[in-house]
This record gives structure tokens, sequence and C-alpha cells, in this order.
């Protein structure tokens, strides 16, 4: 019997109604049984507030309630990003994210800038994502590309290439030495950046996992703080060999007197031996102490008694230590200036909110305009985020600088995600502009997807996070040795 027309339809409905449920169900199955990578010992499960720096609000706040309050201020800041008409799906993917977690309760407007003119269709797109404004520049020569006597040389050439036959990671790409002399120079000082006080950069390809209830712009002018980072990595070597040289001629030659945040980047080693010359050059780490001491007191105790001992009543031991102490050389560290080293620690600066000015004018515009002499943009492959790190070490004390730790973030393979804050977690609102531009622009289907792939983050007492829905990686907080430096510095 062949079913009616009418009937078919519905028959089709049904069939495609069990469908979606059917994956509803193995979706929120598969989320509670996919758990996040965590040992005993990490971070996440500690609390590391202290005077000097702790998270601006555990949990989740109402931004409504909050912007209410008689003592806000919206601040004159925008978001700030550097792309490429061809990432216009990862800018959206972006874009997308901080709407959801943040923008949409705040509206701060976005900057846009290309070394090239953007396409129609690239403005239209990431218009119709936002209800801010939105902004797009397109670079000078001068702020994109090298000087042009510099480009026609052989040597400029043959140096980028040089560091691709050598395996450096994008040393052989001419556009990212420029990318990174441009955001570690010439970038605050664009009209469009120059215009606001304050910006948070991002990145094409970035997601965010937490909401963002407050305002970050508000609560860093209000405490004091200049800058705001939310990874803290380990640099590749090669990419910076004489980065550190170059910033200690610079503290030289300028007399600069190095804020409390230096010792976070710089490993010194400088002893307490400074009124003997010969220990100083033998003794650069703890564990050389006990040895060289040794020694220099067998050495003393034989000199003492030269004059009143016979030869063969000499404590061979001794003479033995005398002789190749007058033949030793003094251990060479190569990358040891000034009785420092750089510890290649640095702020991820694809996620910065900080002040504009900081980089703009001042000492920093000095030692950008110092390092771009040198030639180590091109000549080695120097980022900008140790660059930036380097300078606001120079500049900034600890209490100056801010860890976002309450930010989920992650671009590229590198991930942090905090554990949410027990008793502090509100109902998710969504306002009536967001959902309207998410179900025009099409983001709703590619929010569904891209929470399949996390977990819902557990609550606990030491979490600081509002709404977390994390990626399954282990946390950066918990990789990367460096954090754990920013950990001790911090400390009460």
């Amino acid at each position: 019997m062949l079913l009616s027309p009418q009937r078919r339809n519905r028959r089709r409905c049904w069939i495609l109604m069990l469908i979606c449920l059917f994956f509803v169900v193995i979706w929120r199955l598969a989320r509670k049984l996919r758990t996040r990578s965590r040992g005993s010992d990490s971070f996440g499960f500690s609390n590391i507030n202290t005077s000097k720096d702790s998270v601006f609000a555990d949990g989740c706040v109402d931004p409504l309630v909050y912007q209410d309050a008689p003592h806000y201020a919206s601040q004159n800041a925008s978001f700030t990003m550097l792309t490429r008409n061809s990432e216009i799906e990862t800018v959206l993917k972006t874009v997308r994210s901080i709407e959801r977690h943040f923008n949409q309760w705040y509206q701060y407007p976005y900057i846009f800038l290309n070394h090239e003119p953007f396409d129609p269709e690239f403005v239209e797109l990431v218009t119709a994502t936002t209800g801010a404004k939105v902004q797009f520049g397109v670079l000078s020569e001068l702020e994109w590309e090298f000087p042009p006597g510099l480009r026609e040389q052989l040597i400029f050439k043959e140096s980028i290439e040089e560091q691709g036959d050598r395996g450096i990671l994008y040393g052989n790409l001419e556009s990212y030495h420029k990318m990174c002399r441009f955001y570690a120079g010439a970038f605050y000082k664009h009209p469009l950046v120059a215009q606001y006080e304050w910006y948070w950069r991002i990145e094409p390809d970035v997601e965010f996992f937490c909401d963002l209830t407050y305002d970050p712009f508000y609560e860093m002018s209000r405490r004091g703080k200049k800058y705001g980072f939310t990874v803290f990595i380990e640099e590749l070597y090669w990419t910076v060999p004489n980065l550190f040289r170059f910033t200690r001629s610079f503290i030289r030659r300028k007399g600069v007197k190095v804020g409390n945040l230096w010792p976070l980047v710089a490993k010194s080693y400088n002893s307490d031996f400074k009124n003997d010359d010969l220990l100083m050059k033998f003794i650069n780490f703890d564990s050389d102490v006990e040895r060289e001491l040794t020694k220099e007191r067998k050495i003393k105790d034989l000199l003492d008694t030269v004059g009143n001992t016979k030869t063969s009543a000499l404590d061979r031991e001794a003479l033995k230590l005398l002789i190749e102490r007058a033949s030793r050389k003094a251990p060479i560290f190569e990358d040891k200036f000034d009785d420092e080293e750089f510890n290649l620690c640095h702020f991820w600066s694809n996620f910065e909110i900080a002040r504009v000015d900081l980089f703009s004018t001042g000492l920093y515009a000095d030692y950008f305009a110092y390092l771009e002499e040198s030639g180590g943009f091109w000549a080695e492959r120097w980022g900008d985020a140790p660059v930036h790190t380097l300078g606001l070490a120079m500049m900034l004390n600890v209490d100056d600088v801010h860890y976002f730790r309450d930010i989920g973030y992650q671009h590229s393979t590198v991930v942090h995600c905090p554990i949410n804050k027990a008793g502090e977690q509100l109902p998710y609102v969504e306002t009536l502009k967001h959902q309207k531009l998410r179900h025009q622009s099409g983001g709703t289907l590619q929010t569904f997807f891209d929470d399949i792939t996390k977990v819902q983050e557990k609550e606990s007492e030491f979490g600081v996070g509002c709404r977390c829905v994390c990626p399954t990686k282990r946390d950066v907080e918990d990789t990367s040795q460096c954090f754990r430096k920013w950990h001790d510095i911090i400390r009460d």
C-alpha cells in the first residue's frame, strides 16, 4: 500500500527527529565520559592569589548589574588583529568566540589591519558577526616593509633563506619577520590603534572557553595594572640567540635601572663573592659553591704554612689544587652577559591586554629602535613576544602585570582553561542582539560542533573560571616550567 505524500513527509520528519535525538544523546554521554588531563600536582587545584596579583573576579558576575554599578566606566579600548583576506574563516571563528564569551555584553570596537586592502566580502562578513563598531586599516610601506635599501642587499635575502635551511620555525618566511617586527614596534603607533588607551590583541583561529563577565579594561585601569597575559612559555633558543646580548647592551648604554620583574626572565649568575674576582669567575651555580670554597680553603691553608713547613710536609692535594688554579681557565657561558642569561620565558603576545602608551613612547620605543638598528628582526627570527617581554621586564614591577588566569584560551596547540569556581556560577544569559547576529551569521552550528570536543569543567573551591567548557588537553600551567617562575615571583 502506497503512503500518501503527506504521510511520507511526516514519516521523514519523524526519522530525521529520531536521528537528531540519537546524536544529541550520544553527544551528551560522550561529554560525560570525557575527562580532562590534570595531575594531582596541577596548579589548577591551587590558590595562587597574592597581594601582588590575583584574579579580578572569582567565577561569574552578572554583567548587567556590574555595568550598573556607580563606579563603573567603559574604557577607551579596542580589540586589534593583524590578518589577511585569506584568513576570513579563522577570523570569523575568533570574533564569534569573543562575542559569545565577552563582547556581546560590553560592545568594545574592533580594529583589523592588513598589509593590503581588505576585500569587500571580508569586510561584510566580519561586520555581520558583531554589533560593535569595526574599523579596517591598511599598513603603510614604512610600517610593514623593511627599508628598501636593506631589502635589496644580498645578505638580507641570504640570512632569511639560511634560517630556513637550519630548520628555524618560520625562519625562511619574510612575511613572518615583517609581522614580528610590526608587532614589536610600529603596531602601537598606527593611527587606528593610537586613538585608544588600551588594546586587547586577538589572532585568527583563536578560541575562548570561559565567559568573561566583568570588564578587564576597567579592572586593569582601576587596579593600576599595565599589562595582562594568559600564557607564559619558553621561546625556541635558535630564534633569538643574540636578542639578550643586544638587550643588555641597551641597558648599559641607557643606564636603565630594571624593575623587580626582571628576575622573571633573567637568570643571575651573581654570587655572594663579589669581593673575590677569582671565585666570581668559577662560581656560577649553587652546586659550585661548596666545591670551590673547599678548594680555596685548602689553597689558603697551604699558602699560610709555606714559610714554616718543610716541602715534604706540604699538603700534596693542596699543591695540586694550587697548580691547577694557576693554569685553570674560567668557564665560558656563551649566553651570559653582565653575569645574566635570558631564561627564554616570555609572555605569549598573541593574547595580551595592555596600555598602548606602554609600547608607543618612552623607554620601550627607544629599545625597539635600538633592536631595529641591530638587524636582528631579519638576521635572526626575533619574535615580538620575547621582545615585548624583555622590554616589559626592564620597565615594570611585578605588581604592574596581571595574569588572566580566569580566561580560557587556545591558540595553535597551547591551551589554558581554568577550573570553575564552586558556588560562583550563574546561568548564561545571551543578549537578544547577539542571538540574532549568531543565527544570521551561521555561528550556531559552529558553536555546537566546537562544544562536542570539550568537557564541562568541574567546580572547585580553588577554581576561578566562569562557565568554562574546556578541551581535554593538558593545561599550559602544568606543562610549562616558566609558569612556576611566575608562581614564585608573585609569592608574598
